[in-house]
């Protein structure tokens, strides 16, 4: 059966992989890719938040005792902090960049020709 350890293994490795496939579709939605970039990570990030917020109510409730603090748990509270960060303020960004410059770019390019 698996132990705790071999648990915390598991979301450790799952969770890293997940943030670096997050942080590759943010860059390819960035510079513009790709065209399906920004729904992967739309949905990528929901779900994320999700898992987030589940374990920090999990392992950080006042009900449970003897908590450790893993490495585990120093990731994803760094994580969540980014993400907040991400939803916040860089979404905000990213929502400018995509309807202002990029709707004036276009705009220029439609006058040329």
């Amino acid at each position: 059966m698996f132990t705790d350890r071999k648990i915390i293994n598991y979301q450790e490795r799952t969770f890293d992989f997940t943030i670096s496939i997050t942080f590759v579709l943010l860059i390819v939605t960035l510079f513009g890719f790709s065209q399906k970039a920004p729904e992967y990570l739309s949905i990528i990030d929901y779900y994320l938040k999700i898992y987030i917020c589940l374990f920090l109510i999990w392992r950080f409730n006042p009900f449970r005792s003897n908590i450790k603090f893993t490495n585990l748990d120093a990731k994803i509270s760094f994580n969540a902090g980014l993400l907040i960060l991400a939803s916040t303020a860089l979404n905000q960004y990213v929502k400018f960049f995509e309807t202002d410059i990029v709707s004036k770019i276009k705009q220029m390019f439609y006058d040329v020709f």
